[in-house]
């Protein structure tokens, strides 16, 4: 997990971040649709072990991948995450803490996605974000495409996303969250698929070699 003060960021678990903008150019009414609507943009960006940010890209096949030369890449993912009121947290959170609804990838106009996860009936399964098609204005989500959002605390803009499923659905003992899967080196960097262009792989909150996303 990420524990974050204005001070210091400890990544202690797996999570992806966005580095976030205010969304000053949306109304009240919109925000307060029930259409989806956008309420947090900016990078799609995770930390290595020593607190260095980096953002996430897309690579040829529309995947979310890890470039070592990121910075120097023009498919660096600039998202959206639009809250989207109709939908129930797939999670089940009591408290209601966190926002429900999906990551929309202007450039591409297509949703992070897990497109494996309906077809998929085996518990060790392997997950991985894709790019999928989808309207930047719908009111509908397809089930596979739904994230959670947390807000910063603190007021350090450290805005966290974890791609979201039923408890217990894809893997046993699993909350329903899901981050990135880290390298199992001493630098955390994401762990990347072989021959796949830097494609990245999810991984359940909470498990070792974990790490989340953030919008910043």
């Amino acid at each position: 997990m990420l524990f974050a003060t204005a001070s210091t960021v400890l990544l202690l678990g797996s999570a992806i971040h966005i580095s976030a903008l205010p969304v000053e150019e949306f109304s009240l009414e919109e925000r307060s649709s029930s259409n989806c609507h956008t309420i947090v943009q900016g990078h799609l960006v995770g930390f290595d072990s020593k607190n260095n940010q980096f953002s996430f890209v897309s690579n040829s096949a529309n995947e979310v991948a890890y470039d070592p030369n990121w910075k120097k890449s023009k498919d660096q993912l600039y998202v959206n995450f639009q809250e989207c009121p109709k939908y129930k947290d797939p999670i089940g959170d009591e408290d209601g803490t966190g926002s429900v609804g999906r990551m929309y990838v202007p450039a591409l106009k297509g949703c992070v996605s897990n497109p494996a996860y309906l077809r998929s009936t085996s518990a060790n399964a392997n997950y991985y974000p894709i790019i999928t098609p989808c309207d930047a204005t719908t009111s509908s989500v397809a089930e596979e495409s739904l994230w959670k959002y947390y807000p910063s605390e603190d007021d350090n803009d450290l805005n966290f996303v974890y791609w979201a499923a039923q408890p217990n659905r894809l893997q046993e003992d699993c909350g329903g969250l899901y981050g990135y899967k880290v390298d199992g080196k001493s630098d955390e960097l994401p762990f990347t698929r072989s021959g796949h262009n830097g494609a990245i792989e999810f991984k359940c909150d909470n498990t070792p070699s974990e790490n989340r996303f953030f919008v910043q």
